[in-house]
């Protein structure tokens, strides 16, 4: 077995993930860093999966695709930006030789968003990021991602690790931290995320019950971060606006 993940341009993250010789690369947004990614594992990956459609994550795929022969998957929702040779939509659990994967439709950053569950790991593209959510300014609804976030979320595993498709924490932990002060775990996680980018390394993966101790668009549920919005001038009625509007002002933050 083998899952890994390398950096390319500023923050992007491509995943590797192989049972034997059946290998699959998420998210290759940049070809050569998915391929070196391959060889440096010495596999030859029969498959990509996209996350969602944006093309910093599938802009590599068709290079792929053509070198390796291997079939792209994706929701069709996201076609505009690349349309898959198989479609995700409907798609619960996706068996690709020895890989078997979990699928969790998970719409709002672009409306095919999916998130990948592999051997006790969540890779969750630019629907949840360490610390943060992401935005909808590229043919997102910020309502679906509160559904979402309301309905997907509070039904996975606490101990599933969290592999997003960009590090933010440093940009995203300020702000949970200027939403909560008193927020010791973010403080500690944007420590922490300082000190492995100053000796040179990649921080590690959270776990989505960490994620929940500090990650505001996981933490709607509790009074107190509501409160924090109220005490902020931001009005709303229930949870889910309260997720549009905490959207809304990391947005403008």
């Amino acid at each position: 077995m083998i899952f890994a993940r390398r950096r390319y341009a500023r923050d992007n993250y491509v995943y590797l993930l192989a049972e034997g010789a059946d290998a699959a690369l998420v998210d290759p947004g940049d070809a050569a860093a998915a391929l070196e990614l391959a060889s440096h594992h010495g596999v030859s990956p029969r498959f990509v999966i996209h996350t969602h459609g944006h093309p910093d994550h599938s802009g590599g795929s068709r290079e792929i695709r053509d070198r390796l022969g291997a079939v792209v998957h994706g929701h069709a929702g996201d076609a505009p930006w690349f349309p898959p040779d198989a479609d995700l939509a409907g798609v619960q659990h996706l068996e690709l030789g020895a890989l078997r994967i979990r699928v969790h439709a998970a719409p709002g950053h672009t409306p095919g968003s999916v998130l990948l569950e592999w051997r006790g790991r969540l890779l969750t593209g630019d629907t949840l990021f360490w610390g943060g959510c992401g935005n909808c300014r590229q043919g997102g609804d910020p309502g679906r991602l509160a559904d979402t976030f309301l309905s997907v979320f509070p039904g996975l595993a606490g101990g599933l690790e969290v592999h997003p498709g960009h590090d933010y924490a440093e940009a995203n932990l300020p702000f949970a931290i200027d939403l909560e002060p008193d927020n010791a775990p973010a403080a500690a996680r944007l420590a922490e995320a300082r000190e492995a980018r100053a000796r040179g390394e990649e921080p590690r993966a959270t776990t989505l019950e960490e994620e929940r101790s500090m990650n505001p668009f996981l933490r709607l549920g509790l009074p107190r971060t509501r409160d924090s919005l109220a005490r902020r001038g931001v009005p709303f009625q229930g949870v889910r606006e309260a997720f549009v509007a905490l959207r809304r002002l990391r947005d403008a933050w």
